[in-house]
């Protein structure tokens, strides 16, 4: 599956409702073109939470599949994009407390991965010290408790507000605050700690 070229959220409006409607009558079709539709951003949130991309490949079908055997549980007047999102960050979490769970008995087998870059948007030209100072702080969120690594995630990079990551996570804000604060701690001390080291060199 190839990078997605942005996060943003796929538009709202009656094409989805009306492919819900024919995938919730079977229609495999309607599915597919779902599918398509809302599989970029799925994507990219699942990446960004996983900074794998086969992981996060894999997480996103498992959520399709999630879905096709679940939408006679969908409700209307929910968004669509809500219901789809909470399925991938669930799945995400599960995803990430295996890994720190492997992680502590077996150590990171996979370093590269986790210090890999996530997949630029096209075009997008940032400035190099700029690309570096994120790529350290996301390698420092990738090894974050798997609920401060969630909700650091969806806060300051996906930039979700904190009612959004509420719903999706089914965390009540004041716990969204609360592991965002630590979340956001831990990274300013790793930051500091890492300029400290660099200028005792």
């Amino acid at each position: 599956m190839p990078a997605p070229p942005s996060h943003r959220e796929p538009p709202a409006g009656g094409e989805a409702g009306e492919l819900l409607t024919r995938a919730a009558r079977g229609d495999r079709e309607g599915f597919r073109l779902l599918v398509e539709m809302h599989q970029p951003y799925a994507y990219a949130l699942a990446f960004r939470l996983l900074r794998d991309p086969d992981r996060a490949a894999d997480v996103v079908q498992e959520s399709f599949i999630k879905v096709w055997k679940n939408l006679e549980r969908y409700r209307p007047e929910g968004r669509f994009t809500t219901w789809l999102y909470r399925i991938v960050v669930n799945l995400c979490y599960d995803a990430m407390r295996r890994e720190r769970v492997r992680r502590r008995f077996f150590g990171d087998l996979d370093p590269a991965s986790a210090a890999a870059d996530p997949p630029d948007p096209a075009g997008l030209q940032q400035h190099v010290e700029a690309r570096d100072l994120a790529a350290r702080v996301l390698r420092m969120a990738h090894v974050l408790p798997p609920k401060q690594r969630l909700v650091f995630t969806l806060r300051d990079v996906q930039e979700m507000d904190l009612e959004e990551i509420a719903h999706t996570t089914g965390m009540s804000v004041g716990a969204v605050k609360t592991n965002l604060s630590h979340a956001r701690k831990r990274i300013r001390e790793s930051l500091e700690k890492l300029e400290r080291d660099h200028e005792g060199a």
